[in-house]
Parts: C-alpha cells; sequence; structure tokens
C-alpha cells in the first residue's frame, strides 16, 4: 500500500518496515477502499525499549504489525526461569489470535528496543467490522486458513 501513514512516524528510528498493515498477510485480499479504511482506523503506538505490550496469560485482544523494533516473546515457566520463545522484528504480524475464543497469550512480548506498532485492540477492529463488514469476512477466511495450517 503506497503511502502508508505510518512512515512520517517512524522516520527517527533505525530499521523500518514499508509493509503497510493492510499488506500484511491477514488483510492482503482486502479491497482498496476497505484496505483505506483498515489503515485510518489502526492505532499507531510508540513503545520505549524495556515496555511490554502484552503480558503471558492475559486475554488476546490485540492484533499488530511492527513498523519498527524489535519484540523478544517469552515465557516465565513453571520453576520460574524465562524461555524466549520469539524475537520479532519490523515487519512481522502479531496477535491474530484476537478471534479465537479465549484465547491467551502464551508469552509476554516486551520491546527489546524503541518499537513502533500499527494495529487494533479488539473493540477498535470490531468497531471498524461493523462499519466495513467485508473487512471481518475477509480476516474470518484468513484466520481460519492460519489455524488448520498451525
Amino acid at each position: 500500500m503506497a503511502g502508508c501513514i505510518c512512515e512520517q512516524c517512524v522516520s527517527g528510528l533505525h530499521r523500518v518496515s514499508h509493509v503497510c498493515i493492510g499488506s500484511s498477510w491477514i488483510f492482503r485480499d482486502l479491497e482498496p477502499e476497505e484496505k483505506t479504511a483498515l489503515a485510518s482506523a489502526a492505532i499507531r503506538r510508540l513503545f520505549k525499549r524495556g515496555d511490554v505490550i502484552f503480558s503471558q496469560d492475559e486475554v488476546a485482544d490485540r492484533m499488530f504489525l511492527i513498523k519498527a523494533g524489535r519484540i523478544k516473546i517469552s515465557k516465565v515457566t513453571e520453576d520460574g526461569n524465562e524461555l524466549i520463545l520469539d524475537i520479532r522484528k519490523e515487519g512481522d504480524f502479531l496477535g491474530e489470535q484476537i478471534f479465537w475464543d479465549d484465547f491467551r497469550y502464551p508469552g509476554t512480548a516486551a520491546c527489546i528496543e524503541d518499537t513502533y506498532i500499527c494495529g487494533f485492540n479488539r473493540q477498535s477492529f470490531e468497531k471498524l467490522v461493523m462499519e466495513n463488514p467485508g473487512i471481518g469476512l475477509s480476516v474470518i477466511k484468513k484466520s481460519q486458513q492460519a489455524h488448520r495450517i498451525s
């Protein structure tokens, strides 16, 4: 999607993804006007190094594209040790599980450098879908495909 409005907000950060949220795998098949609505309604936020975006066992209620920065996803084991599950970077998409009933985050997402995200919480995405039903239909299809693959 040309002219992603996030580009103006992340210019001071190091590596920046040129992928717009409307181009991420879950939204790729939307019509151009739906992509515009999606990008316009997205919540953008800068997190500082060390900030936590979501915590282990919280109900999943956020999905987002990392525009800049890196996030460590880790889990605290029963014996109290930290297990690093993944390191996510600019261009990665997280959180499609918000569509799964009662899904809880399996780990904590903490910023290991200043990180800029673009996305939705469940409430803002549901409002967007009420105004643009085609977005919801497309996401349901993509989410089901991803769930079958995993």
